[in-house]
């Protein structure tokens, strides 16, 4: 049996102990892995020192095969697409443009093909096992769209980005890749910021690496600190000792530059610790209620870039409220390796194994299924109003109602979505959050599952006239998309989860706008 860590912050002789046991990786901090999750998962302790060396950049004669690209699109999921989304909000302007495609939406990926110039674009399949769905569908729509242009041979404009030794790996070795980024096995994919995965991107695309790479080897000297100063064991524990007393709601109020940062947050929180029925459960871009409003399921975490604020919120002052400061836009990388560390903490004190992620193949095997028998359906819709009535009705105090939206990512929808958040989270007191499928499988999807049973899910999905023939395949980018949002609802009903999946026909914004407006008006 695992010692429980004293986790009161006045206790220094059991902070210094857990800072000592965490740099040494002792894994009896944690609870028991679930079963082929154990190993060695704590590399990514060691990635700010690799960074002074340049380990996970781009080499010289990488950026010598990528001359002349214009931008740099990254095709991945979950840990090996959230850092460089982050990295591209916060710096737009670089020399090559970063774009991330962390989606198979077709509609999107049609709109790329047509948006995006071929001729000098180059491209990194991102998956640590190299197995992954999405990205390496997208290969092989962007490699089929380069060919057709006949003016580059299409393997001189992709990286593999990628463990040792995946399928992946061996495909680089056969030459079908310009370069191989090779990834470390010992550091699971939401721990990764600090590997190629964030920082191959952050180099061929110009951004300030040396800053970032200074940023990220300050704060784990930092982490070292064997006092109540150390700001990963501080955010950790406060964390923590919040969610055992009830406070699992981790609301985060982030600065405008900072809202990517949210996406990246999520997945680490929510899939380190959502397990064994515990679990943080992050909510971010939630609007701001009156104090009354929120329950004591909630803790604070304000995170500000210098010269920017978070919303005012009286509720503050009635809630455990932690503020943090980022002190310019390279101390994103500290911030990555801050909250890393501090999940850790946290993930040891509410007695779960941060480095494995048990639930989420549920999901990938039901998806699968349904792909293979073409039958991407759950049976009847009901209408979005009776879905959303249902689960106002049936919503308990401490639940928390999660929106998942298999559609396109558009900033019309995300603020009709916010507006529905707004009406259930008044009517019910329940912390709402919101994420776009597939990319939420990937982050939030273990939360769901194995975290706490306070889940409230509503997908929603429209049908398409527009697709994409994956090449090689026997499926569209369409049939991968709905067989997934039925895969996800099925996983969660077989887990006693409430969800709903909803097919909503004619004008989605509109739609959602309406059933809020009828929340707020009944």
């Amino acid at each position: 049996m695992v010692a429980k860590p004293d986790i009161r912050s006045d206790n220094r002789a059991a902070v210094a102990d857990m800072v000592r046991r965490i740099w040494r990786r002792d894994y009896s901090l944690f609870a028991d892995p679930s079963p082929g999750g154990g190993g060695d998962w704590m590399g990514w302790l060691d990635l700010p020192d690799s960074l002074d060396s340049g380990i996970g950049m781009a080499a010289v004669e990488e950026v010598e095969a990528l001359e002349g690209i214009t931008s740099f699109n990254v095709l991945g999921m979950g840990g090996s697409s959230l850092t460089p989304e982050v990295l591209r909000a916060l710096f737009p302007d670089t020399e090559v443009a970063l774009n991330v495609f962390d989606t198979v939406n077709p509609v999107t990926v049609s709109e790329a093909l047509g948006s995006l110039d071929l001729t000098t674009a180059a491209f990194g399949v991102a998956s640590k096992s190299g197995t992954t769905v999405e990205p390496l569908s997208l290969e092989g729509i962007f490699r089929s769209a380069i060919s057709e242009l006949g003016e580059v041979d299409p393997s001189s404009r992709f990286v593999a980005l990628t463990d040792p030794g995946t399928p992946l790996a061996k495909r680089a070795a056969a030459g079908e890749f310009v370069a191989h980024v090779s990834t470390p096995e010992n550091v699971g994919g939401r721990f990764s910021a600090l590997s190629g995965f964030g920082m191959f991107p952050a180099s061929v695309c110009g951004m300030p690496t040396r800053e970032l790479a200074d940023s990220a080897m300050a704060m784990a000297m930092e982490c070292r600190r064997e006092d109540d100063g150390n700001p990963g064991i501080e955010l950790g524990l406060f964390m923590a000792k919040n969610a055992l007393r009830g406070r699992d709601k981790v609301t985060l109020a982030l600065s405008p530059s900072l809202e990517r940062f949210g996406l990246w947050l999520e997945q680490l929180l929510a899939e380190s610790t959502g397990k064994n029925g515990r679990g943080l459960i992050p909510v971010a871009g939630e609007p701001v209620f009156a104090r009354n409003i929120y329950g004591d399921d909630r803790q604070f975490v304000c995170i500000a870039l210098e010269g920017e604020d978070v919303a005012e919120n009286p509720a503050y002052g009635d809630h455990p409220t932690l503020r943090i400061d980022v002190r310019g836009l390279p101390a994103i990388a500290g911030e990555f390796f801050r909250w890393e560390f501090a999940t850790s903490v946290a993930a040891s004190a509410i007695g779960v194994y941060p480095f494995d992620q048990p639930d989420v193949e549920s999901a990938k095997q039901l998806a699968r299924k349904a792909l293979e028998s073409e039958t991407q359906s759950i049976g009847s819709s009901a209408p979005l109003g009776d879905a959303v009535d249902e689960i106002v009705e049936r919503s308990r105090e401490g639940d928390y109602v999660a929106t998942a939206a298999y559609l396109p990512e558009s900033e019309e929808l995300t603020g009709a979505v916010s507006e529905l958040r707004e009406a259930i989270g008044r009517r019910t007191g329940a912390a709402t959050t919101f994420g776009y499928g597939p990319r939420y499988l990937h982050s939030t999807g273990q939360l769901h599952k194995g975290g706490p049973d306070s889940l409230q899910l509503l997908a929603i999905c429209q049908r398409s006239e527009v697709d994409v023939e994956v090449p090689g395949q026997s499926y569209t980018l369409g049939d991968l998309l709905s067989s997934q949002a039925v895969g996800d609802v099925l996983a969660l009903r077989a887990n006693s989860r409430h969800a709903s999946l909803v097919e909503i026909e004619g004008d989605v914004v509109a739609t959602l706008k309406a059933v809020a407006g009828g929340i707020k008006q009944s």
